[in-house]
């Protein structure tokens, strides 16, 4: 390291200074600095290097450090007290609003078992005094015919149709009809003894009609009747037929009575007879069929009035009539036989009788579920007084299910606040048991939910807002003065070292340790790996700053403060300095002047860390890198003498693009490039300003290399020359025709070089026979005019995308626009892509929907500029997916241009909607655009449909290897295995193209394609299915591809779907055939 020259920084060639200036370059000696911050701590170095930018990071790091150590007292003590006012805040916040919510849940609760037990004891007291006016009348009915000496079934009843309307007055039923017991022997005399004992029917119908009923003419029956018409003598009954009933309705279509009860209701009134119970029938209107089906009507019949509405559930009960109940009903197995059920009476009433004028107006919500064990069940609401009918069916919302009472009918007289006075037969608990559930429901707790726990709960959040603003005004106060701290400590380490010194060296040399004693023990990292750890920027050392012991000298200096340098024996320098640019610059301005340099010095950026070649900085116009360091290399000279030939190529290309805003002039700028290998000292020089520095005469030759070089040229030394020739690249080295006067060097022999790229890749034996590696072959001038022309068959379309998106824009303005990018809502589509392609494949992709004011509105797309990011980008991006096609014979660049041509041929042959003739509906011919648009199955309609099909066309064989998918799986290829074994080729080039896409640098022209995340989706959807189309091999393919074609052109395959849904299919169809074609 002693025997290195030292070199003064002045030497530097001034910046801007021209390459034909042999001044320039006169010093002996060079030494190459990477500046990191000015005094205040700002980035003050020309490199617009994003990616190798580490001094800047670690400076940052450097300076929160110090702002840390000095402040973290601070910083605890903040950190509670934000703990605290959280904690405490939401502390209060939930106890409040939890003792708030449960006051009003225990009013809710509360106010729920009392109409629980209002509406119980009201159905309880309705049943009770229903069963009781029956009970009554039955007694009655007796008592008469034991006086008037009658049997049964032959017993009349006096004055029936006042009766019957007392008792329906008390039971609040609908129907009420005594049905004597008639067995098969009495049959023939009952029909008789009917027919010549009903006086009272039309005793019953004076006195409706003095009501103001109107009713027409009745009929006696022929015999008793059942569902089907007249029973037969050899019926076996027993016969309950219908006689007395109230009210007494007449009907054309069937007789007055006689109507067999017991043919419908058997098992009810069979249960009846044998328990002496009172027994519930089926209830109808629950089901839908009993209010559409006749039959149900007739089995009805004389149970309800022909007039009355099924559609709300309806019951009948069936009481008993015995002998010998003349004073009311004791019956015991003793005395059963004296007993014997002569006859029945039933009673009809709508369920929602029993729950009408129960509640208050205002306790509106109860939720009542009535059902019996016979798995009928249907629902009602209680609003206050009015009961009404929700549906079949448990409809009770199941987040009360804890807030339920449950009661079965013949238990409700424990219900009774009053008791029960009935003494009459039982509701039976064996046949079809009634039960009746009550629920609570939303309107029920909305009458009792009020905003208080919210009010409270926004009181204690205005409290803590207040609060954390006071905290935030007094933190911003102190975040200002940790500022100023910071600032002091960068511009002047020395203080900062002379408050905390122990801390600070601890932060620049973590290897650090304490011996016993106390004392700093000797460092044991050494210099090498310091300086490696200080290019990668992975480091928290403070290296740039002078420390106290630095200030007084080496030999009063620690050993953790010793310098970081190191040598490094294999490298590779190179100068590139652009050849025209004093001249070229001193006309233009200066924002002009860095849009060039910023342009170019960025790509070479991004070429550098491809190459993994170090960039150690610009000065002026010229950019200096290295390989070899801060790792070591074998292949130093190689990596740098491609990295120059790629700056080279892309220098042309982009000074060529700058040219149309920068002037035509600008295309004629060139690089001068000179590269040199040999041993460098590489190290930090720590002060006001930390550089990183490269030393030594390989510095000063690589120099020499570039300022004696040519225009356009990439010269070498003879050291250089030698490595590359050793390294098997000797065709690319030509010499030089006369040796060069270097100065300081005297004449010496350098060399031209010219990198190439020739081959390809054998998938077979997997050797590399590239000279090159395929990503970055130079672009030749067939491969440019490929280039140029899918830009401007890009740009055009983009163009298309930006006319439709603004007129859409203008139409959504007026309010009027038709829903474009239509489908599921869908979130941002990232930086990765979203699986495996063939797993995205869709059965149908959904296309929007035409609008035909779009067509008339759009802007004419020939008059759309486009900003210059875009169409920068639109190039990069092509030239990038050129480079990424291998040299195959077919799945080429080549290829890949001329499918892109044939899809654009195919769109341009399909009549666009846009081209018709906009009619109005006057002219009685429709809207040809509309009617274009349907037959085309709107793929021209969108300009992104049209877009996403050139768009697979480019890339549908990216990194192709140039064999097929079988041969990928026999050979084992690493893409079977991540993409299982199925269409392998295909999937990889959606990736690869698709990642490139959604890289950081492409963002402006991601964003003017897809500028919703529906957008984006949707062009993800067409480029899979269109590229993995071209796999006309893959069996599951071809399979979903038969089957959708079948369903989208048999109408017998797609019943019951819209044909939205089969136009879209077609469409997806047709745009996997334009590739397909054209492939």
């Amino acid at each position: 390291m002693a025997s290195q020259e030292k070199v003064i920084e002045g030497d530097l060639p001034p910046a801007g200074a021209d390459d034909d200036d042999d001044d320039a370059s006169s010093d002996d000696d060079y030494s190459i600095g990477r500046e990191s911050f000015s005094d205040d701590g700002s980035e003050v170095d020309g490199d617009n290097n994003n990616n190798n930018n580490s001094n800047s990071k670690r400076g940052r790091r450097q300076g929160n450090d110090i702002a840390v150590q000095e402040s973290r007292a601070v910083t605890i003590v903040r950190f509670l007290v934000v703990i605290l006012l959280l904690a405490v805040t939401a502390g209060v916040a939930y106890g409040v609003y939890f003792y708030v919510s449960e006051s009003e849940t225990e009013d809710f609760e509360n106010d729920f078992d009392d109409s629980s037990e209002k509406v119980l004891d009201s159905v309880g007291s309705v049943l009770d005094q229903s069963l009781g006016a029956i009970d009554n009348f039955m007694v009655s009915v007796i008592s008469y015919a034991e006086r008037s000496n009658s049997t049964w079934p032959y017993v009349t009843i006096p004055d029936f149709s006042v009766r019957a309307a007392k008792v329906l007055s008390l039971s609040k039923a609908s129907v009420f009809g005594v049905y004597a017991r008639v067995t098969a022997d009495d049959r023939a005399g009952w029909e008789q003894w009917a027919n010549e004992n009903n006086d009272w029917i039309n005793e019953s119908i004076e006195v409706q009609e003095r009501q103001g009923e109107e009713l027409s003419m009745w009929s006696e029956p022929e015999a008793i009747s059942g569902v089907e018409g007249y029973l037969p003598t050899e019926h076996p009954g027993p016969h309950f037929p219908s006689f007395y009933s109230a009210p007494f309705v007449t009907a054309d279509d069937r007789p007055a009575y006689g109507f067999d009860l017991h043919e419908t209701f058997s098992e009810e009134l069979d249960a009846m007879v044998d328990k002496r119970v009172v027994t519930m029938g089926r209830t109808f209107g629950a089901d839908k069929e009993d209010v559409e089906n006749v039959e149900v009507s007739k089995k009805v019949s004389g149970l309800v009035l022909p007039d009355e509405d099924l559609s709300e559930p309806i019951v009948a009960m069936y009481y008993p009539i015995v002998e010998n109940a003349t004073s009311g009903v004791s019956i015991t197995e003793d005395n059963a036989d004296d007993h014997k059920v002569v006859g029945a009476i039933a009673m009809t009433i709508f369920w929602r009788e029993l729950l009408q004028n129960i509640l208050s107006p205002g306790s509106d919500g109860m939720v009542v579920v009535i059902g019996s064990d016979c798995n009928q069940v249907f629902t009602y609401h209680i609003f206050g007084p009015v009961a009404e009918y929700v549906g079949t069916g448990d409809l009770h919302d199941t987040e009360y299910d804890h807030m339920t009472r449950f009661v079965y009918l013949y238990q409700l007289a424990n219900f009774s606040f009053r008791g029960s006075s009935y003494t009459g037969f039982p509701l039976s608990d064996e046949q079809c048991p009634y039960w009746m559930k009550l629920y609570a429901s939303d309107t029920m707790r909305d009458d009792h939910e009020t905003n208080n726990p919210l009010i409270f709960t926004i009181v204690a959040a205005s409290i803590f807002v207040f609060t954390s603003f006071v905290f935030c005004l007094y933190d911003c106060v102190s975040e200002r003065r940790q500022r100023k701290v910071l600032r002091v400590a960068v511009q002047s380490t020395a203080v900062v070292s002379s408050l905390f010194p122990q801390v600070v060296r601890d932060r620049i040399f973590p290897g650090t340790q304490q011996s016993s004693n106390g004392k700093s023990g000797l460092r044991v990292e050494n210099a090498k790996g310091r300086l490696q750890q200080f290019l990668r920027g992975d480091g928290d050392g403070e290296e740039g700053e002078d420390t106290p012991e630095q200030a007084r000298g080496p030999d009063k200096a620690g050993t953790s403060n010793a310098p970081i340098a190191e040598l490094f024996s294999d490298t590779t320098v190179m100068f590139a300095d652009i050849a025209g640019f004093t001249a070229w610059s001193s006309v233009r301005e200066p924002a002009q002047v860095f849009t060039l340099l910023e342009t170019l010095y960025g790509a070479f950026d991004r070429l550098a860390q491809r190459r993994g070649v170090f960039k150690v900085e610009t000065i002026g116009d010229s950019y200096v890198a290295v390989t070899g360091l801060p790792e070591p290399r074998v292949d130093h000279a190689v990596a740098m003498g491609k990295f120059a030939r790629d700056c080279r190529e892309k220098m042309a290309e982009l000074t060529e693009k700058l040219g149309r805003t920068l002037g035509p002039d600008t295309g004629d700028l060139q690089l001068r490039i000179g590269l040199n290998s040999g041993p460098v000292t590489a190290g930090v020089l720590r002060g006001e300003r930390s550089r990183f520095q490269l030393f030594g005469d390989t510095v000063n030759t690589a120099a020499r290399m570039e300022s004696t070089g040519v225009v356009s040229k990439i010269q070498v030394s003879q050291t250089t020359a030698d490595l590359l020739t050793s390294a098997g690249k000797g065709h690319w080295v030509t010499k030089r025709d006369g040796e060069v006067e270097a100065k300081g060097k005297g004449r010496v022999q350098t060399y031209f070089i010219e990198p190439s790229g020739k081959g390809g890749t054998s998938v077979s034996s997997g050797e590399d026979t590239a000279d090159e590696d395929d990503e970055f072959q130079v672009m030749d001038e067939k491969t440019r005019r490929l280039v140029d022309w899918n830009c401007e068959i890009f740009g055009k379309l983009i163009k298309q995308i930006v006319a439709r998106r603004e007129a859409w824009q203008a139409l959504s303005k007026k309010g009027n626009a038709k829903k474009q990018a239509s489908g599921r809502a869908l979130p941002p589509v990232t930086t990765s892509t979203k699986g495996k392609p063939l797993d995205e494949v869709k059965e149908v992709i959904e296309l929007p929907e035409f609008d035909p004011r779009l067509a008339q509105d759009s802007t004419n797309p020939a008059n759309i500029e486009l900003d210059t990011a875009v169409t920068t980008q639109l190039r990069e991006y092509v030239s990038l997916i050129a480079s990424m096609y291998r040299a195959n014979p077919f799945h080429c660049f080549e290829h890949a241009s001329h499918v892109t041509m044939s899809v654009v041929k195919l769109l341009s042959r399909i009549v666009a909607p846009s081209d018709g003739v906009i009619r109005t509906a006057q002219d009685g011919k429709g809207e040809l655009a509309s009617t274009l648009h349907d037959h085309t199955y709107g793929i021209t309609s969108d300009p992104l449909t049209q877009f996403a099909c050139v768009f697979s066309a480019l890339i549908h064989d990216v990194d192709h290897q140039g064999v097929p998918n079988s041969t990928l799986l026999a050979e084992n290829s690493p893409l079977v295995a991540t993409y299982d074994g199925h269409s392998m080729a295909e999937q990889n080039s959606v990736d690869l193209a698709w990642k490139l896409l959604m890289e950081d640098q492409f963002e402006d022209l991601r964003t003017i394609i897809c500028a919703t995340p529906n957008e984006m989706n949707r062009f993800r959807e067409l480029v899979v299915n269109s590229v993995m189309a071209t796999d006309i091999m893959d069996k599951d393919l071809k399979d979903l591809r038969n089957q959708r074609w079948d369903k989208a052109f048999q109408e017998t395959s797609r019943l019951g779907e819209s044909q939205e849904v089969n136009t879209n299919r077609k469409a997806t169809i047709v745009i996997e055939h334009l590739i397909q074609a054209s492939d």
